[in-house]
């Protein structure tokens, strides 16, 4: 049996994915508003390099403050080699999947394939952490997937579908799997804010990297959206919010919650994602797709209460 102070934290736990998954909902949003100023690797140069920027204020604090909680930051770099391999699966690796992925596919096959992660992190918990899931939350996590998927079938769209884009959107359900496993399993060893730190580190030298190739360099090119109002806007909501927020509450989910838990809420993304499409960019929603979102959210509450 559990004491007060245990069940407060797997609240607190719980939350904080909810909450993380919450702001990725209307990270797509913003991302869209993004890159009609910006192409696709300068936004994440300027999403990463905002987000490493910022976080390097609460680093500052967390060290001078002696904290020796999820807020403790003194990473021992000789051996942070497992934690810049976390970096490089997510961010780096999972958002140029997805995003190549997406963009070779339609929103039918996208969406689909990304509502597996749940399922497959259940799987790989099983493989590489040793969790085993009741099969009541593996039935509720295949009814929320089932809501994902009738949601984006209501989203149909036309399009050509080339093999590769399926493959990468594999990887990235891949990616996104084993970001929960390996998050879990540094938990031991690394806080939730140095597995986030590294991680916006490791996403802001790459994309950066990336953006100067992009543009050869081209200083004009690499400057001209931080002139726009919209672009600086979306930016503080993805590096402040959708990256640094977001990452650290999924962080700290790891590491109180199994694999189970934390991953049920991957599918929140969805509801939020055209929940902010109605809402502000005036897109459609059919009663389909309200019905989808409940049996959505009942899959989520049955996992975790199971």
């Amino acid at each position: 049996m559990m004491d007060a102070k245990q069940k407060r934290r797997q609240l607190f736990a719980t939350l904080a994915a909810f909450i993380g998954n919450g702001i990725f909902g209307f990270s797509f949003m913003f991302s869209r508003i993004a890159l009609q100023v910006a192409s696709p690797f300068v936004m994440l140069m300027y999403r990463f390099c905002g987000a490493f920027l910022l976080l390097n204020l609460v680093a500052v604090w967390a060290r001078r403050t002696g904290r020796q909680d999820w807020l403790r930051f003194d990473i021992p770099w000789k051996s942070a080699g497992t934690l810049i391999l976390l970096g490089l699966v997510q961010p780096v690796l999972y958002f140029l999947c997805e995003s190549y992925g997406i963009s070779m596919t339609n929103a039918t096959v996208s969406g689909v394939i990304i509502a597996l992660i749940p399922i497959v992190a259940l799987g790989a918990g099983v493989l590489f952490v040793g969790e085993r899931p009741s099969w009541q939350q593996v039935l509720f996590s295949l009814l929320s997937i089932a809501g994902v998927v009738v949601m984006t079938l209501q989203q149909s769209a036309g399009g050509e579908i080339r093999p590769l884009g399926v493959v990468l959107l594999v990887g990235a359900v891949a990616c996104g799997a084993a970001f929960n496993i390996m998050s879990r399993k540094l938990s031991a060893r690394f806080s939730a804010l140095e597995r986030t730190y590294v991680m916006m580190l490791v996403a802001a030298l790459v994309f950066t990297a990336l953006a100067l190739v992009e543009t050869r360099g081209d200083g004009a090119l690499l400057l001209a959206p931080a002139r726009n109002g919209g672009f600086l806007l979306a930016m503080v909501y993805l590096s402040l919010f959708s990256s640094i927020l977001a990452f650290m509450c999924l962080n700290y989910a790891a590491t109180m919650l199994p694999v189970s838990k934390t991953t049920a809420f991957c599918n929140v993304t969805t509801i939020l994602s055209v929940y902010a499409g109605v809402v502000f960019l005036g897109e459609s929603i059919t009663w389909v797709s309200l019905l989808a979102a409940g049996v959505i959210i009942v899959g989520v509450f049955g996992v975790q209460r199971n």
